[in-house]
C-alpha cells in the first residue's frame, strides 16, 4: 500500500467537508439575498466554490516550492501533517485566502453568466429606470437591487465562519485538557 502512505486521506477528506459546507451555506446566503430559485443557488455556489478550490490548489502548488524553507516546512506540515506551528502565519494566509476567495467568487460569478448567456437585464433595468426619476427614486430603487458583491461577500464571510467554527471544535476536542 504505498500510495495510502504517501496520499494525504484526512487532508481530502476535510477539503470535501469543508467544500459540501461552504456550498450549503452559500447556497443558502445566495438564495436569501439574491433571490435565486434553490437549484440555481446551489449551482452557482457549487461552481464558483470548485472553481475557487482548483485555482487555489493550483496556486499552492505554484507557489509552495519558491517560498523560504522555513515558511515552506511550516506549510507543508500543517496542510499534508496536520501539525501547526506557527498560528500568526496560518492566521495571515487565511485572511489572504478570504479575500483572494471572495474576489474569485466573485468573478466566477460574472464569468458563468457570461458563459451561460444570462443577461444582467433586471440589476440594468432598475438602475437606468431609477437614473431619470430624481434622488428619491434612486434611494427607493437603490435599496430593492440586490447587490451581488454584498451578496458573495456575505456568502464567503458565512462559509469561512462556519469551516472555522468546524475546525475551532476539531482542535478543542483533539487537545488533552
Amino acid at each position: 500500500m504505498p500510495l495510502f502512505d504517501v496520499l494525504p486521506l484526512r487532508m481530502i477528506i476535510y477539503q470535501l467537508l469543508f467544500l459540501v459546507l461552504a456550498i450549503a451555506v452559500e447556497s443558502l446566503v445566495l438564495q436569501r439575498r439574491l433571490g435565486f430559485g434553490r437549484k440555481t443557488s446551489i449551482q452557482y455556489a457549487a461552481t464558483v466554490n470548485l472553481l475557487s478550490t482548483v485555482v487555489g490548489w493550483m496556486i499552492f502548488f505554484t507557489v509552495e516550492p519558491r517560498l523560504p524553507e522555513t515558511l515552506r516546512s511550516q506549510l507543508i506540515s500543517y496542510i499534508f501533517f496536520d501539525a501547526l506551528t506557527n498560528p500568526p502565519v496560518l492566521i495571515g494566509l487565511a485572511f489572504v485566502s478570504f479575500i483572494s476567495t471572495f474576489l474569485l467568487k466573485l468573478e466566477g460569478m460574472n464569468l458563468l453568466e457570461l458563459l451561460l448567456g444570462i443577461k444582467k437585464d433586471a440589476d440594468t433595468e432598475a438602475k437606468q429606470a431609477a437614473k431619470f426619476q430624481g434622488r428619491r427614486a434612486q434611494r427607493a430603487n437603490f435599496a430593492v437591487v440586490p447587490s451581488r458583491a454584498l451578496a458573495v461577500l456575505w456568502a464567503n464571510a458565512f462559509s469561512f465562519s462556519a469551516i472555522t467554527l468546524i475546525v475551532a471544535i476539531r482542535l478543542f476536542f483533539e487537545q488533552p485538557i
